[in-house]
Parts: structure tokens; C-alpha cells; sequence
């Protein structure tokens, strides 16, 4: 099981890491190892890639025209990667079709959830979506709104956390009362 949970982690991974080189590269161009940086910071060191994992991904997105590298001479050559409006345009529609599949997902786990155990349904979702929309999507968002974003879905992630915290005590008092009655039949 743990190793079916690796793979179907390390596969997602490598979906997002091609969306976080995207977004990475609507700031800028950057070579590699600046890439590399940009979204570990920008991820929270939740994406860590590694050259060996950046590169081949780097190749599949220029071999499919999403952006396009170029060879410049600094220090030394390095290839300089830069976005283009095809990859612009995949990106604001992945980003929209995730999101849309990120609600239909946590609507349905909330469904089956409850059918466990009765449980509130913390509305941060659409925030947490309208926040990332406005980061990743609106290029006009200024400096000054989206540290409003950023505070307010702060805000919101801490009412998930003290929702988390409860269901987590809610969930172990289940464990333990079905503990209880398989010690009453044995």
C-alpha cells in the first residue's frame, strides 16, 4: 500500500512540477537552477525538484511548444527557458480545469465522509481557489492586493487547520468506540 501511495505521490509530483515550471517561467525566463529556486520558494520547499527531475520535464514542455529555450552566452552558455503564449494559455486552462476538478473531489469526499461520521463543512475552498486564481491568473493584481489575499486566505487556512484538529479528535473517538465493540464480540 505505502509503495502504491509513493508512486500515485511521485506522480503528481511530476504533473505539478510542469505547472510550477509554467507559472515559474509567466514571471520571467530563467535557466535551470533558477527555476529550480523560484519553486521551492514559491511552493514552500513543498516542490523540491532536482536536476533530474526538472530537466526531462523541462524537455517535454519545449518539445511541446508550451515554452522554448535559448542559448545565451553569461558567465557561461546556459539555456534560458521563457514561456510562450501557447504555454500561457494551457496554463490559465489547466489551472481552471484543476480547480473545478479540486471542488468535485472535496465535494465528494465531504459526502462520503459524513456517511462515517457526521461532519461540518468548512467553506475555504472557493476562497482558497478565488486566492490562487488571483495570484497565478491575474497578472494586474497589485502588490498591495494580493498581501490582502495572502492574509485572508491565511485566515482561512487556520480555520481548516481548527477544523482539522476537531476532526481528528472526532475521528479517533470513532476508533477507539469500534475498538470498544470489537472488544465486546470477542
Amino acid at each position: 500500500m505505502k509503495k502504491d501511495t509513493g508512486m500515485m505521490k511521485e506522480q503528481i509530483k511530476k504533473g505539478y512540477l510542469k505547472l510550477a515550471i509554467l507559472y515559474t517561467l509567466l514571471k520571467e525566463p530563467l535557466h535551470g537552477y533558477g527555476i529550480i529556486k523560484r519553486i521551492k520558494a514559491g511552493t514552500f520547499d513543498i516542490l523540491t525538484p532536482t536536476a533530474g527531475s526538472l530537466y526531462p520535464a523541462l524537455r517535454e514542455l519545449e518539445a511541446s511548444g508550451l515554452i522554448k529555450g535559448e542559448w545565451r552566452q553569461h558567465k557561461r552558455r546556459i539555456k534560458v527557458y521563457s514561456i510562450t503564449d501557447k504555454g500561457k494559455e494551457a496554463f490559465k486552462q489547466i489551472i481552471e480545469k484543476h480547480f473545478t476538478l479540486a471542488s468535485a473531489i472535496r465535494r465528494w469526499l465531504l459526502r462520503h465522509l459524513a456517511l462515517i461520521h457526521p461532519i461540518e463543512d468548512v467553506e475555504t475552498t472557493p476562497v482558497f481557489m478565488q486566492a490562487v486564481k488571483a495570484i497565478l491568473l491575474d497578472e494586474n493584481v497589485s502588490i498591495k492586493d494580493r498581501i490582502e489575499v495572502l492574509r485572508e486566505l491565511k485566515e482561512k487556512l487556520q480555520e481548516l487547520n481548527d477544523f482539522l484538529d476537531k476532526f481528528i479528535v472526532s475521528v479517533d473517538k470513532r476508533i477507539k468506540m469500534l475498538e470498544k465493540e470489537i472488544g465486546n464480540f470477542e
